[in-house]
């Protein structure tokens, strides 16, 4: 599943990776949210040229959220994979993650080392070992919750796609889609473990474009919804009262934690208004 949009400048090295996977069952389902460049066409000439491409072209935006639901919707599969326009898979990656998700029964996301390339050039090697065969759906819950970091590299997984299904989709929250996909995360850690690949197999680019960094990082809005969406995953979770309890304080840890900085950012800017007022 591969969700675009105005990805023209980037898009064909991922669709050149997808082709290249070592896989044998795969199909590439792409879906162009109304983009304004050519990332449509060049999507068409790829499905053009190879049968396990298809394309979806939306006659009208639906952001992120809804064209990633979209695909949820039209992938046929036994595993989902949300391959997204900008990131690089090595050969290898899709067959590697499967091998290791039949390894490990009751798991239901595998996914592998990655190199994080930042917009100046420099490059991370992360390797996200925290969520690794943990048991417990409470435990896996609180380590989504705690690493502020680096917690999205399991959704670039290979998910079993019944576990989607479980769940249901990505959804907005009062503050629109920022960070939508760390909740998500966090239902899908009830369903089953996460397995890592301890192998570099995949490679994100942070672009200075992209619709992420679009996203007001340090609003207390946008701090405060995404806690509460995560926080109503707890709730609505069939955990034991005392796990849901427990999960609370790791859990508004990211508001915690930028909050502070925000509102004396915010009394600084105040000081600042009232100053020029008395002068």
């Amino acid at each position: 599943m591969v969700p675009a949009w105005n990805a023209e400048a980037f898009i064909g090295p991922t669709l050149d990776s997808l082709r290249a996977q070592t896989y044998p069952n795969l199909e590439v389902l792409i879906s162009d949210d109304a983009s304004t460049d050519s990332t449509a066409e060049i999507c068409e000439r790829y499905a053009a040229e190879d049968g396990r491409f298809s394309v979806i072209r939306q006659p009208r935006n639906l952001g992120w959220i809804g064209n990633v639901n979209t695909l949820f919707e039209r992938a046929e599969g036994t595993f989902v994979l949300m391959a997204f326009h900008d990131d690089l898979l090595a050969p290898r990656y899709i067959e590697e993650c499967i091998a290791a998700l039949e390894r490990n029964p009751g798991a239901v996301v595998a996914y592998s080392d990655i190199t994080l390339v930042w917009h100046d050039g420099r490059r991370d090697e992360i390797r996200h070992a925290c969520i690794d065969r943990i048991d417990r759906a409470s435990d896996r819950m609180r380590s989504i919750a705690s690493h502020e970091g680096d917690w999205w590299v399991p959704l670039r997984g290979v998910i079993d796609a019944s576990a989607v299904r479980h769940v249901g989709g990505l959804k907005r929250h009062r503050a629109g889609e920022f960070s939508a996909d760390w909740p998500w995360l966090m239902s899908l850690a009830t369903a089953g473990t996460f397995v890592r690949v301890p192998e570099n197999l995949l490679t994100k680019v942070y672009r200075e474009k992209s619709l992420s960094r679009s996203w007001d990082h340090y609003s207390l809005r946008s701090l405060g919804a995404v806690t509460l969406a995560a926080l109503s995953v707890v709730a609505s979770s069939g955990l034991a009262l005392r796990d849901k309890a427990g999960l609370v304080v790791p859990t508004t840890k990211l508001l915690r934690e930028r909050a502070p900085g925000r509102l004396a950012q915010l009394g600084r800017a105040a000081q600042r208004r009232l100053v020029a007022r008395t002068r």
